[in-house]
């Protein structure tokens, strides 16, 4: 059987992607781990145009919420042309009867456990509409096919070492899509980011884990680095900012070739970090931890999400001001976004406070889908896009 894995993307701007850095990890770990009876194609809509004339038998498509209008605009053409479609990720996890309407089936959770049941299904001509993916135990996955990706993406090794956060931030899916914290085998890690069949030098040098928070279990970290030394990567990653505190773990992390760290920050104010259960983090720790990364070689990217219940337009745009003041490198930028499945999405909910107008297309990080506490949702979109040119002005930028 023929399939096609498509990896929905919607283009932020009118002249396209602002860069193609790194791949997401679902397309190419689903070819993975698919029977190599069958043959798979990756087309990554982020950088590549869907072929409507495909001669695949299966259509499956990946994608979070705020690609869901696309997603079905993209089933509805391979329907017409009589193609079979399943779909899968967090939106359909979390909205299986809505996708369903646009889809012959569905994915909900994690798919390593029902993947190959639901091709031979396909196959036979017995397609269900609903599969249940139980947590995967993290072991004996084979490396991602990185031979599918398109050659423009930048970085093209993203490797997953752990699955899962045992944090449970009010706006994140991943304690309830992604449950407990799971592990890799060191080995089969490490056979990743061995693999070195890329044109160029730096995408044999670079790899990206596509782990929601590496370094939670110490002793593994630990292990892993020390034995990722002697193969002289550079790497990037996401974690806690409590890695700052362990000076074995910021010396590992440095002979390993760690470049860059993405930390969650979110906020400057205690209220808003309290909206969002983000408990872990200290604001008057923030400027010394990054420090301390810095004094290691150790980029820091930071996350800071605007229109928690603690945040007015002020405070919004003046953590332009802020984040450059504590030390941050790369700031990313997003307006609050209540994703069902979230504490937040309830929350928000049961207060009527979500905006029944606003379709998916709105929930993409950088629009308004909620009344916020303080402001209206215009000035919440406003002072957002303040804070945006303000944090990326020249004299920011070369401050």
């Amino acid at each position: 059987m023929k399939v096609d894995v498509i990896v929905v993307y919607v283009q932020r701007y009118r002249k396209g992607h602002e860069l193609d850095f790194v791949p997401p990890l679902t397309g190419i770990h689903l070819a993975a781990i698919t029977p190599q009876r069958h043959r798979v194609r990756v087309i990554h809509q982020q950088l590549e145009a869907v072929d409507l004339g495909t001669d695949a038998d299966l259509i499956a498509l990946s994608f979070f919420s705020g690609f869901a209008p696309e997603a079905f605009r993209l089933a509805g053409l391979f329907r017409a042309r009589g193609k079979r479609v399943v779909a899968g990720g967090p939106h359909v996890t979390y909205d299986p009867e809505g996708t369903l309407s646009h889809v012959d089936s569905v994915v909900i959770g994690e798919a390593e456990s029902v993947w190959a049941e639901m091709l031979d299904d396909a196959e036979a001509g017995r397609l269900r509409p609903v599969y249940h993916g139980s947590p995967c135990d993290m072991k004996g996955l084979p490396t991602p096919r990185y031979d599918l990706l398109p050659p423009r993406f930048f970085v093209p090794r993203v490797v997953q070492a752990t699955r899962g956060c045992p944090f449970r931030c009010s706006f994140c899916t991943v304690p309830t899509l992604n449950p407990g914290f799971r592990m890799r085998p060191v080995d089969d890690v490490l056979a990743d980011i061995a693999y070195d069949h890329f044109p160029h030098w730096w995408q044999r040098k670079v790899v990206w884990f596509w782990d929601d928070n590496l370094t939670i279990n110490r002793p593994y970290i630990k292990e892993l680095l020390a034995r990722m030394v002697p193969l002289r990567r550079w790497w990037l990653t996401q974690a806690s900012l409590d890695v700052a505190r362990d000076d074995e773990l910021l010396a590992l992390m440095q002979a390993s070739g760690c470049i860059g760290v993405f930390f969650g920050l979110e906020t400057f104010t205690a209220e808003s970090l309290a909206h969002a259960n983000k408990r872990q983090n200290r604001v008057a720790w923030y400027s010394e931890a990054i420090a301390r990364l810095h004094r290691r070689g150790i980029a820091v990217m930071a996350g800071f999400i605007a229109g928690f219940d603690g945040d007015t337009p002020e405070t919004v745009e003046r953590m332009a001001d802020n984040l450059y003041a504590i030390g941050v490198d790369v700031p990313f930028l997003s307006v609050l976004t209540p994703f069902k499945g979230t504490p937040l999405y309830e929350q928000m909910a049961g207060d009527g406070r979500m905006l029944a107008e606003r379709g998916w297309e709105f929930y993409n990080g950088y629009n308004v889908t909620f009344r916020p506490r303080a402001m209206a949702p215009d000035e919440l979109l406003a002072a957002h896009r303040r804070l945006w040119r303000r944090a990326f002005s020249l004299p920011h930028a070369l401050g």
